[in-house]
């Protein structure tokens, strides 16, 4: 299961202030863009919504990603 948007998880993880090492390419590529973006822009505005389409990629991607939904949420 995807936690919600204001899990505290999910902003150390676009701000890169926790790493993983993903289990697919494709997530590794979009999350180093969104950790990128956040960290030239680190406004509220950007972090939610990087929170947002992080969490958005996550839900949709759920059923591929659950090895690291685990790793992140527990």
């Amino acid at each position: 299961m995807v936690p919600s948007t204001t899990h505290p998880k999910w902003k150390a993880l676009v701000c890169g202030d926790t790493k993983y090492e993903f289990s697919s390419l494709a997530t590794k590529i979009f999350m180093g863009r969104v950790t990128l973006s956040v960290k030239s822009d680190p406004s509220v505005e950007n972090v939610q919504k990087k929170i947002k389409e992080v969490h958005e990629y996550f839900l949709k991607n759920e059923k591929t990603l659950q090895n690291d939904i685990h790793k992140i949420f527990g």
